[in-house]
């Protein structure tokens, strides 16, 4: 069989200042044809698992992008080039006899409230209506009704943290495949839901997201069952079909994944209040981790989250690690390019006073002056060896250490996914020894740093991503919706 394969993995955020230009992806990934199979195959991320799945087939890779530490609605000239990269290939591809997308599902872009659903339609009429089409997703999924229009069946992961990427990946294409060469007919319905949850207690380990999860996995462990999994949301999306769903594809039987959607949608809607996170206040979590005794404590500032689509330019913990004149050991980073110039020209081993912080956001927090001298500088790069994107690599861009007392603050220029400590390593400091770590991340770092770590907790500080929903200036999304109206216990 002859399958294209494609994608664009970026979430979006309507709340944040976060750059989301062809920069952006060229700091990620942004690969076409050959090079797509050469940087992803071995890794674990969705296309990965779907190579390997396809190793008996003709795969014919088009283009492949992605900037999941960005923000806002992806730029207008952005999407065209991609999209249009992706289209174009495979106009020139025919005949295919299959599609494969790896997509995240929460992608809008200036043009189009539904960004995953325009292109998973271009696809579509691009090949006519008899070529199946599969598309992977994020759990954090925006899915929408053009979406299943177009596509034949999404798959989306079980695993928050995310470590099951290429498994989906697996998942996805073995489906794919099995439509072509097994007479497979799927069925794919939608339960929309309307309600919001934060991430940071939306876990597949524990708490109600698990519950429902393990019935998810259960269910499709039965005959007949293609694909199901229910989708949390990106939870800062402010267009008008916009919230948590259910997905169910079986084999010739709409009935049956109409019926399973809907109860795989009331079995989230009754556990929605469980979703609220328990945070705590910065100072008191300050307290405790300088209060000797174990380490590291590991702060999730999640407010300021890139992979949720935060710029990662907050101040607000190291004002306060500056504040008290901390002398233990606190790990933490920042997105600040012109700190890193500075740094840059002031020299290894060399004290300078600066600015950083805010560089991009200034609606929570402001800049920071303070007096350091600079560790280190490098290129930024590393690779994820925890289980969340393992052997993934990110790219900080040029990157500094700046140490004043205790407080080793790593500045780089380009935010990236904070789901490992190698973040931190690659830049010579071990969170091993450290009292305190910073993760920018809800929840997907817990794969890397559960291990490691003391102790966890999640910090109540503002931010672009902060997890208390209501604070944010909603205008487009449709009401009712929880948590911001009362609503029946029954859909």
């Amino acid at each position: 069989m002859r399958i294209a394969l494609a994608g664009i993995y970026q979430e979006s955020h309507s709340f944040s200042p976060a750059l989301a230009g062809i920069n952006q992806f060229r700091a990620g990934y942004l690969l076409y044809d050959e090079q797509i199979i050469h940087e992803l195959e071995a890794l674990n991320h969705e296309v990965g698992g779907a190579l390997k799945a396809s190793a008996d087939h003709e795969i014919v890779p088009l283009a492949y992008a992605s900037a999941g530490a960005s923000g806002q609605p992806i730029r207008k000239e952005a999407y065209d080039q991609i999209s249009g990269d992706i289209l174009s290939r495979l106009k020139a591809a025919l005949p295919v006899d299959g599609v494969f997308l790896a997509m995240h599902g929460a992608m809008l872009a200036e043009q189009h409230d539904d960004a995953t659903g325009h292109l998973l339609q271009a696809v579509r009429e691009t090949v006519g209506p008899n070529i199946p089409i599969v598309s992977t997703l994020d759990l954090h999924a925006n899915v929408t009704r053009k979406m299943v229009q177009a596509a034949n069946a999404l798959v989306g992961y079980h695993t928050a943290p995310h470590i099951d990427q290429g498994d989906t990946g697996r998942r996805g294409m073995e489906l794919l495949l099995n439509i072509l060469t097994q007479n497979v007919q799927p069925q794919m319905a939608l339960r929309q839901i309307p309600m919001v949850v934060p991430s940071e207690n939306g876990q597949t380990t524990v708490g109600p997201y698990s519950e429902v999860m393990a019935q998810v996995k259960t269910l499709e462990k039965e005959p007949g069952i293609l694909a199901a999994s229910v989708y949390s949301v990106q939870p800062w999306l402010d267009v008008p079909e916009m919230g948590c769903s259910a997905i169910v594809v079986t084999d010739g039987n709409p009935e049956r994944a109409r019926a399973e959607a809907d109860r795989l949608a009331l079995e989230m809607w009754h556990r929605r209040k469980n979703f609220t996170p328990n945070l705590l206040p910065l100072e008191k979590a300050l307290d405790l981790a300088l209060s000797g005794g174990r380490h590291p404590f590991v702060f999730s500032d999640s407010a300021d989250a890139p992979s949720s689509g935060a710029p990662g330019d907050s101040t607000v913990l190291l004002k306060a690690l500056l504040d008290r004149q901390v002398q233990e050991t606190a790990l933490l980073n920042i997105v600040d390019s012109e700190a890193v110039q500075h740094a840059i020209r002031a020299g290894v081993g060399n004290p300078l006073e600066l600015t950083v912080g805010a560089s991009m956001s200034s609606e929570f927090y402001g800049p920071v002056t303070f007096q350091a001298y600079v560790k280190s500088i490098t290129d930024g790069t590393f690779r994820n060896k925890g289980p969340g994107f393992h052997g993934v690599e990110f790219r900080m861009g040029k990157t500094a250490v700046l140490v004043s007392g205790g407080v080793h603050l790593v500045v780089m220029e380009q935010p990236v996914i904070q789901w490992d400590p190698e973040l931190y390593r690659s830049q010579g400091l071990d969170p091993a020894q450290a009292t305190i770590v910073a993760a920018k991340s809800p929840a997907a770092f817990r794969a890397a740093y559960d291990n490691l770590a003391a102790e966890i907790h999640v910090l109540d500080v503002p931010g672009v991503c902060s997890p208390n929903l209501r604070s944010f200036p909603w205008k487009r999304i449709t009401r009712p919706m929880f948590p911001f109206d009362n609503m029946a216990d029954e859909l």
